[in-house]
């Protein structure tokens, strides 16, 4: 094989028809991994090519080296001989050239591409889009002008050559850069991109969809996407499909946050699509897509969800369920989108919220005063309904659902001048009776409540104690916790189960009020100081606890106090056997 090359090396720097023929035959080998092996080997010859490829105008030339650099292209382990040799930044001024060609054209009013052109773009595109497997080749290519020429290839008619064009176009857009370079020629190619949401081609569809997703997230693209008229109504044609579903609602989303821009996917009957994947949600038993409970919320289906859970009949259980659910994953995202503003707010930087609000930018900006998180009023209107069936509903799954909901709102979330401690005070009785039910049933009256229903009232009593008025009427139930939390402890199979109480006592122990109700509980000093024995986040919780016990039970004189001290020492001491145990 090495002396067939040897042979043929000469003949590539004869006349045309030398070259031609010596590229032919090398061409010709190409179909066996182990001679791509010797030709990537020879040094010589493939900086023979890398030359050609760029000096010589013979077309044919070109086209035949062209698909011997694809044939090494498609092994990954030849990737860094090519990079050696700069195949990636030949190639990527052979198609430069070539577009001048084609502008040239277009402006004698002759067809822009020939099928054989668009062929030789399609190999040259087919080599560029193996390099890019790699993120640093990827990035090196975006620097040297990989986005306007990809761009100038959108131009052709071939479906595969467009493949591949948009392949490499939607690997370039998760760097930002790409988006401000598309954004200054905005007005050419986006457009262009949103025509092809109609196209039949389902991959061409999900391609152009995944790059406007990416390049949704620079606000100057999300406003040229939004200014196409008809964009709006293409992605609600395309959430239909299954197989582009999840692309374009992750679209939609981003788009639903702004104003006009849910008014036209309303008139575009989103609305139909949302009522769907609601009803569907009955079928799926995992967590519901983030993108649509976004849509969601930010479509107002918030209202429309309690009005439908209120006008439901209390026997429809199943339905209730499902529509509880749904609000439960929008309680969820509400809570996240309220970490990511406090994020936005302490950074000074508006990164986090791009695509998830309108004009993330103006968070920031004290010129504006953009509107806080509680005056999007999401829940404001619903909290005392659920908190009222919450106390009403005997079925314990949906119970499970309100106190998932309750446990993701916050007091932004509740109407202006209320604290939760409020709700607490007007259904005084209700939520007691309620508690006891869940967490003590001794007298028998009713059967024991489920684990998963304990777990999750615990973890909403751990929210509501970051009210001190709210701890102060917890600590009433603390007697019912400190069993629960000693049980599963002894029982030691509930980590979850120990971990919300500890999050719990945590809470409690922030407020001096109700810090010594803690530190006085029956053997609860003990338990928490054995579940430093775990390794794990109960370990880690337990530390918390004791770590505050001990900062702030002092004496007047600023020294530990009796409690402080005991922990210190059984602290200690528990160090000293784990290190024993471990050597």
């Amino acid at each position: 094989m090495d002396e067939s090359i040897e042979l043929l090396f000469p003949d590539l720097y004869g006349t045309l028809s030398e070259k031609v023929a010596a590229v032919t035959q090398v061409a010709s080998l190409c179909k066996d991994v182990q001679v791509l092996e010797h030709i990537v080997e020879h040094n010589q010859l493939m900086s023979a090519f890398a030359r050609l490829l760029e000096e010589d105008s013979n077309v044919e030339m070109s086209f035949i080296i062209s698909k011997v650099l694809l044939a090494i292209s498609k092994v990954a382990d030849f990737h860094e001989i090519l990079a050696n040799h700069r195949v990636g930044a030949t190639i990527l001024r052979v198609i430069e050239l070539e577009l001048k060609r084609v502008g040239h054209r277009l402006e004698m009013k002759s067809q822009p591409f020939t099928t054989r052109q668009e062929h030789f773009f399609f190999i040259c595109l087919s080599i560029l889009a193996n390099l890019a497997d790699n993120i640093t080749t990827l990035r090196k290519m975006v620097k040297k002008g990989l986005v306007p020429i990809v761009v100038g290839c959108l131009q052709m008619k071939s479906v595969k050559s467009l493949m591949v064009s948009l392949q490499l176009l939607r690997l370039s857009s998760i760097f930002e850069e790409t988006a401000v370079e598309i954004a200054t020629q905005g007005q050419n190619v986006i457009p262009k991109l949103v025509c092809m949401l109609q196209v039949q081609c389902v991959d061409i569809r999900s391609d152009v969809t995944s790059i406007l997703f990416n390049l949704s997230f620079l606000e100057q693209c999300l406003d040229l996407i939004s200014n196409q008229e008809e964009v709006h109504k293409f992605l609600v044609d395309n959430l239909h499909e299954e197989q582009l579903n999840q692309r374009a609602l992750c679209l939609v989303y981003h788009l639903s946050s702004k104003h006009d821009n849910r008014q036209k996917f309303f008139e575009a009957d989103v609305s139909g699509y949302l009522i769907k994947a609601l009803k569907t949600a009955k079928k799926q038993k995992q967590e519901m897509n983030k993108a649509l409970v976004g849509l969601l919320v930010n479509n107002c289906f918030v209202d429309f969800v309690m009005s439908t859970l209120q006008e439901v009949e209390s026997n429809l259980d199943f339905t209730v369920h499902v529509l509880l659910k749904a609000l439960r994953n929008m309680s969820a995202w509400s809570r996240s989108l309220q970490c990511k503003i406090a994020q936005t707010l302490e950074d000074q930087e508006s990164t986090c919220l791009q695509g998830h609000v309108e004009r993330p930018a103006s968070y920031i900006d004290l010129t504006e005063q953009r509107s806080l998180y509680w005056e999007q009023n999401f829940w404001n209107a619903h909290v005392s309904f659920l908190w009222s069936c919450t106390f009403q509903c005997e079925n314990e799954d949906i119970v499970l659902e309100l106190v998932g909901i309750l446990s993701n709102l916050t007091i932004d979330d509740l109407p202006a001048g209320n604290q939760w401690h409020n709700l607490m005070e007007e259904y005084n009785s209700d939520m007691m009776q309620f508690l006891k039910r869940v967490l003590d049933p001794n007298d028998g009256s009713v059967a024991p409540c489920c684990d998963d229903l304990k777990l999750e009232v615990i973890f909403w009593l751990g929210e509501l104690c970051a009210d001190k008025e709210c701890g102060c009427w917890l600590v009433n139930v603390l007697d019912c916790i400190n069993r629960i939390f000693t049980q599963s402890f002894v029982r030691r199979k509930d980590d979850e189960m120990s971990i919300a109480i500890l999050f719990f006592y945590e809470q409690l122990l922030l407020h001096e009020e109700t810090r010594f109700q803690v530190i006085g509980g029956d053997g609860v000093i003990d338990a928490i100081l054995l579940c430093l024995e775990e390794r794990s986040s109960l370990g880690y919780r337990a530390a918390k606890c004791l770590t505050l016990i001990e900062d702030l039970d002092r004496n007047h004189d600023g020294s530990l106090g009796d409690v402080g001290c005991y922990i210190r020492e059984k602290r200690f001491s528990l160090v000293a056997i784990t290190d024993e145990v471990d050597s």
